[in-house]
């Protein structure tokens, strides 16, 4: 694994309707959603992340949760200012995942403001007797299998406005390739997801909104050697399905219960 975790030293509530839908997909996508950035509101997301070779697609880790917007704070994840994500590993045979499998786990992560939360990563161990929770010194929002998940955030406009100008229109749907450093400077969801600034590197992607001019639906894809050694996993690729739904639902994550939390 290239991309190394540095740095590192609940419940939740929410009622996510779906927002009526307009006839027709807005001009600019980026004001659709910053209409949408009420504190309090969210949308609900899932996505599933695979490992592509030769043989086909396999799915080796699934994602559900909510994202609530708020207002941002310093060392925090901008205007999605909480999150409550659940992962499933599902392990496979094969040295590609005999290299993760002491890595990734079943986790929940909840983050508000500029902490996370983590429940089930095995790369903290064991949590101390009566202890569910590890607090971390910094926002981590996908916790450690966020890793292999998706950090591309298409419900935060900073990068929805990328993806826009960086890709091909046709109908609904962009299409296009953006390069690591223009995320990590315009998203901070994405700096907080991946930890380490990249030097250089691109992933592709394919962006689908809805008749109501908001995300639907972000495919995107990188280079498995971010994430393994070259020699493991040549020139094989990741992707990440990711769905978004219930825009402008109220939502509120809240951090787990004072006596369930250890500090990492």
């Amino acid at each position: 694994m290239q991309r190394l975790i540095a740095g590192l030293a609940g419940a939740v509530v929410l009622t996510v309707g779906a927002a009526p839908a307009a006839a027709v997909a807005p001009a600019d996508p980026v004001k659709a959603l910053k209409s949408r950035v009420i504190a309090g509101q969210g949308v609900k997301v899932t996505d599933v992340t695979s490992y592509v070779d030769m043989e086909g697609k396999t799915a080796f880790l699934r994602r559900t949760g909510v994202l609530q917007y708020g207002e941002p704070v310093k060392g925090g994840t901008g205007t999605v200012a909480a999150a409550d994500l659940r992962s499933t590993y599902i392990p496979h045979e094969g040295p590609v995942f005999d290299a993760i499998d002491n890595l990734l786990g079943d986790e929940r992560t909840i983050t508000v403001g500029r902490y996370s939360y983590t429940k089930g990563a095995k790369l903290f161990g064991v949590t101390q007797k009566g202890k569910s929770w590890v607090k971390l010194k910094r926002t981590l929002p996908g916790g450690v299998s966020g890793m292999y998940s998706q950090y591309v955030n298409a419900a935060e406009p900073a990068t929805l406005q990328a993806l826009i100008k960086h890709g091909e229109r046709t109908g609904r749907t962009y299409k296009g390739t953006v390069d690591e450093a223009a995320l990590w400077k315009a998203s901070p969801w994405y700096r907080a997801a991946t930890l380490v600034k990249p030097k250089d590197g691109t992933l592709q992607y394919e962006l689908t909104l809805g008749t109501n001019g908001l995300p639907q639906r972000l495919v995107t894809s990188h280079p498995a050697k971010e994430h393994w050694a070259e020699s493991l996993v040549n020139d094989d690729i990741i992707t990440i399905d990711t769905r978004y739904s219930g825009w402008g639902g109220k939502v509120r994550v809240t951090v787990p219960p004072k006596n369930q939390v250890q500090t990492g």
